[in-house]
């Protein structure tokens, strides 16, 4: 587009758009093109003399050396990950334990869930919410002291149907004698039904309906039956 001169009023040109053109990085065997091309058009009366030239090639063999131990390294890593990968597989159909506030309904079931009270509240209620963010239930606990709770919900709503199977979500709302907001601490606890690698990250999925990054678990749960047996 021309743009015009404010002195002159004579359109001027506008400057041609610059385009990088080429590789932005150089690889092993450009390095290795340049250094032969450079000994090919080397004044017969001036060649590089032995110091110049034992240093291009003392950066030429690091520069080898530090791309294999690039490659090397990546090599492994991708190996590592795969085998973390085949380890978190077997924990498939195994009772897990981790950090979360969301629980599933399977079959009018819902999850073992529970929450920590850091210290005592005046008032304690658990709103539910479904996957679409809308409350389907809300239980008043009342006046509670510190420690650990497990949610108690029967998986209906507050007009007593059995709500639908899927992803749901709780907040325990306690306020202390001061009526400040207490700390609230959730485990959620479900079989691993599923393992997804995509994107890079792994993600288990508890009771067919709760998404949880591994790095949330925090323990492998024994099963009642197995516990019972050892007793």
């Amino acid at each position: 587009m021309a743009v015009i001169s404010a002195a002159s009023g004579i359109p001027m040109a506008a400057e041609p758009e610059l385009k990088t053109v080429g590789k932005q990085e150089l690889d092993r065997t450009d390095f290795l093109t340049m250094f032969i091309t450079q000994l090919q058009y080397q004044d017969p009366m001036k060649p590089m003399d032995s110091y110049e030239m034992a240093s291009q090639l003392a950066q030429f063999s690091n520069m080898e050396a530090t791309m294999k131990m690039s490659d090397n390294m990546e090599k492994l890593l991708d190996y590592q990950t795969s085998q973390n990968n085949l380890e978190l597989l077997s924990l498939l159909d195994k009772e897990v334990q981790g950090n979360g506030n969301m629980m599933g309904v399977n079959n009018g079931e819902t999850t073992w869930t529970e929450f920590t009270l850091t210290e005592a509240a005046e008032t304690c209620a658990i709103e539910i919410f479904n996957a679409a963010g809308h409350l389907v239930r809300k239980i008043d606990v009342g006046s509670s002291d510190p420690g650990l709770y497990e949610l108690d919900w029967d998986g209906k709503d507050m007009r007593g149907d059995q709500v639908e199977d899927g992803l749901y979500t709780y907040h325990v709302k306690a306020m202390s004698p001061l009526m400040g907001q207490v700390e609230v601490d959730y485990r959620t606890t479900g079989k691993v039904t599923g393992v997804n690698f995509e994107g890079g990250e792994a993600i288990a999925t508890l009771d067919g309906y709760i998404p949880m990054d591994v790095g949330s678990i925090i323990n492998v749960v024994q099963p009642k039956n197995q516990e019972e047996a050892g007793e």
